[in-house]
């Protein structure tokens, strides 16, 4: 896989913690955006951002003419008390990146945008009781047409559908590719980047021999 420029010296920017950079070597940044074909000028928008790890990649790699809008829940900036994103953006400043706070079915992005990820908490909206068809739905709404809906999660043994996403935060790949189709998108492309043989897919994702280690699945969905 060729990675673009833009999305190299992303990755590579000093304006990142330390933390982000070292776990960079496992998750690979660069080939994820290149697979969700993050590009410069883009409107992005991040579900469940966390601290923004892949948000703040994106900000930088779509440069001063595109915006990322890295979207909290209540939930989150409870747990963390205070906003996450504000915290990190203290810190890293990053004038094109913003925080927009609300549930997962409303998620408060403020414009129409070209892309919209959400990585490795797909599973963590079953157990937390989110109506994904609602959120689903919402991320078409939210998407241009033509725009890009970026889903990455851990996989769980087939057969397992939902049953392992709070005990084990996985969720199976086939389950979350019928509920996206359901909001009326199609499926552009999957990849195996990060596929991992060894992971016999029953370990907890946090188990320190697995964690970033996990095989995980990639799917491109695009709105007609």
């Amino acid at each position: 896989m060729e990675i673009p420029t833009h999305i190299q010296q992303a990755v590579q920017s000093n304006n990142r913690p330390t933390g982000d950079r070292e776990r960079d070597r496992f998750r690979k940044p660069a080939e994820v955006l290149t697979f969700f074909q993050i590009e410069a000028g883009d409107k992005v928008g991040e579900l469940n951002a966390g601290r923004g790890y892949v948000s703040g990649i994106v900000a930088t790699a779509v440069g001063t003419d595109g915006l990322v809008y890295a979207h909290i829940s209540p939930l989150s900036v409870e747990r963390w008390k205070g906003d996450p994103i504000e915290k990190r953006l203290k810190k890293f400043p990053q004038n094109n990146m913003h925080s927009v706070v609300g549930e997962m079915e409303s998620p408060n992005f403020p414009i129409k945008l070209d892309k919209i990820l959400i990585i490795m908490t797909y599973h963590d909206s079953v157990w937390t009781k989110v109506n994904r068809d609602q959120m689903n739905q919402s991320v078409f709404d939210a998407l241009s047409s033509g725009g890009i809906y970026g889903v990455l999660d851990h996989h769980a043994q087939t057969g397992r559908g939902i049953d392992d996403c709070h005990s084990i935060h996985r969720i199976e790949k086939d389950y979350v590719v019928d509920e996206v189709l359901k909001a009326g998108f199609d499926l552009e492309d999957e990849s195996d980047l990060l596929e991992n043989p060894d992971d016999n897919l029953t370990d907890m994702v946090f188990e320190k021999h697995i964690r970033d280690r996990t095989s995980r699945f990639l799917l491109r969905f695009k709105k007609p």
